[in-house]
C-alpha cells in the first residue's frame, strides 16, 4: 500500500471512530447511577447537556474509579434563599471596594455579587463574599453532629459527638448589628460533647475584621470546669480534634482573607453536587441510611442524589506556616458557599477532599435557607475519612450572646445541646 492510500485509510478509520462515538454518546436519564463499572462507558454521555467527563472533576473520577463512589443523577433545581439576605445584597451592591487585600465600605449581604472570572480581583472578592456572606451561616448558625472516623480497610475506628457554631456580629441581615466594637466579625465554636472523657475538648475563637488583629482563643479545662484564654492567633490553622480537618476547613475556609498569600479565580465549570438532599439535618436518620459502612472503603455516602451546579473555581495559597500548600474550592456561581474543595500538602500533592451534603431548611424567622446534613473530609493519602452526620442545625435561632467563651462549658455539660433542642421544639410548635 502506498503512503497516500495508507493515510487515506487512517483518516477514514479515525472519522469512522469519531462518528461512532458521536452516535453512541447519549443523554442519560435522571436516576442513572454512575459507578466504577460504567464510568468509562458514560464519560462521553451527557446529563442536562453536560458531558459526564466534564461534570466529574479529576478527583471525583478517582473517587468513583478507585474507591467505589456511586453517584445517582438528579435534575438541577433553583436555590431558594432568605429574602432578607437577597434584599440586603441588592440594597448594598456597589458599595464595597477592594483596597489591596482588604475590603472597605461593607455593610451587609454579598459584597461583590456577579463575580467575573476575568476580573483580576475575582479571587479576593470571592474570599470576602464567603467570609462575610456565606448563606449557610445566616446571622447565627449552630449544629450538633454525630462524628465517625473510617479507615478504608478496618471500617469505623472512632465515634463521638461534636457541637459547632458561628455568629456573625457584623453584616447581619435581620435586626441591627450585634457589635460593641466595629472590628468584631464573628464568634466560632467547636467542641466535642461525648463520650464523657473527651467532652469539652474544643475551642472558641473570636474573629476580627482588621486583618492585623489575630483571633482571640479560649479552651475548656475539664479539670477546673472553666474556659481559659489561649494563644488563639494561629488556632485557625490547627487540626480539629480527632478529625481529618483543620479549623480552617470549617465551611471550606475560615481564616481572614488577608492572611492568605494569594487568591485567584481559575475558571468556571459545571460539577455534580448534593444540594437538595432528601433528608434534612433536623430529621431522624441513622448511619446505615447515610453511609455505606459495610462496604470498603466504608465512608461512601448513600441515599443522596447529585445534580449539576454551576461553579467558580477559586484557588487560594495559604501562608507558609499553614499545613496546606493550596486549596482549590468550588464555589456556587451565584452565592458564596462551597460544594467541595481539593486540598494539597506542602509538597504540592493531593491530600484531602472536603465536601458537604446540602438540604433545604428554614430559619427560626421562617425564611428559607440552605442547611447541610453531612460534612465529609477524605484523606486519600492515609485512606481514612471523617464523616459528620448533622442531626440538629439551627440558623438564625440561637442568640448572639450564646457565642462567648462560657459556651465551651455549656457544651461540655450538655446544656447547650439541650437549649438547642428546646429552641427547635419551640420553633416547630410555632409553625
Amino acid at each position: 500500500m502506498n503512503l497516500k492510500k495508507y493515510q487515506s485509510v487512517i483518516i477514514s478509520l479515525a472519522a469512522g471512530c469519531l462518528m461512532t462515538a458521536a452516535v453512541s454518546a447519549k443523554e442519560l436519564p435522571e436516576a442513572t447511577v454512575i459507578n466504577a463499572a460504567n464510568l468509562d462507558q458514560v464519560m462521553n454521555d451527557t446529563f442536562e447537556g453536560h458531558k459526564i467527563g466534564d461534570l466529574l472533576t479529576e478527583k471525583f473520577q478517582l473517587w468513583v474509579r478507585d474507591y467505589g463512589l456511586n453517584m445517582k443523577l438528579a435534575k438541577s433545581q433553583e436555590l431558594e434563599l432568605a429574602p432578607s439576605y437577597l434584599e440586603a445584597t441588592k440594597k448594598y451592591t456597589g458599595q464595597a471596594k477592594i483596597n489591596g487585600n482588604m475590603i472597605e465600605n461593607y455593610t451587609a449581604g454579598i459584597p461583590f455579587p456577579n463575580l467575573d472570572v476575568n476580573d483580576p480581583e475575582c479571587g479576593i472578592k470571592a474570599a470576602y463574599n464567603h467570609y462575610h456572606a456565606n448563606p449557610i451561616i445566616g446571622n447565627t448558625w449552630m449544629a450538633y453532629g454525630d462524628v465517625k472516623i473510617y479507615d478504608s480497610k478496618r471500617g469505623e475506628i472512632d465515634n463521638f459527638g461534636a457541637l459547632s457554631g458561628k455568629a456573625i456580629f457584623d453584616g447581619v441581615t435581620i435586626g441591627e448589628p450585634k457589635v460593641g466594637n466595629p472590628d468584631d466579625h464573628a464568634g466560632y465554636l467547636l467542641v466535642l460533647t461525648r463520650p464523657y472523657d473527651i467532652s469539652g475538648i474544643g475551642v472558641y475563637n473570636k474573629q476580627y475584621n482588621t486583618g492585623v488583629k489575630l483571633d482571640d482563643g479560649w479552651v475548656y479545662l475539664k479539670a477546673l470546669r472553666r474556659a481559659r484564654r489561649t494563644a488563639g492567633g494561629k488556632s485557625w490553622m490547627d487540626p480539629q480534634p480527632k478529625m481529618d480537618l483543620l479549623n480552617d476547613d470549617n465551611q471550606g475556609i475560615l481564616g481572614h482573607p488577608s492572611w492568605f498569600s494569594d487568591w485567584k479565580c481559575t475558571g468556571t465549570q459545571t460539577v455534580l453536587a448534593v444540594i437538595n438532599s432528601s433528608y434534612s439535618p433536623n430529621m431522624e436518620f441513622d448511619w446505615d441510611y447515610a453511609v455505606d459502612e459495610k462496604t470498603a472503603p466504608h465512608w461512601n455516602p448513600k441515599n443522596v442524589a447529585w445534580e449539576p451546579r454551576d461553579v467558580i473555581i477559586v484557588e487560594t495559597t495559604p501562608p507558609a506556616e499553614h499545613p496546606y500548600s493550596k486549596k482549590v474550592m468550588y464555589m456556587d456561581k451565584d452565592y458564596p458557599f462551597f460544594y467541595h474543595g481539593e486540598i494539597y500538602d506542602k509538597k504540592g500533592d493531593f491530600w484531602r477532599l472536603w465536601r458537604q451534603n446540602y438540604a433545604k431548611i428554614k430559619t427560626c424567622d421562617g425564611e428559607p435557607v440552605i442547611g447541610f446534613n453531612a460534612t465529609q473530609a477524605i484523606d486519600f493519602q492515609n485512606e481514612r475519612a471523617t464523616h459528620i452526620r448533622v442531626d440538629l442545625m439551627l440558623t438564625n435561632c440561637v442568640d448572639h450572646d450564646q457565642f462567648e467563651p462560657g459556651s465551651l462549658k455549656k457544651a461540655a455539660a450538655g446544656s447547650l445541646e439541650s437549649d438547642m433542642r428546646k429552641i427547635q421544639e419551640k420553633s416547630r410548635a410555632m409553625k
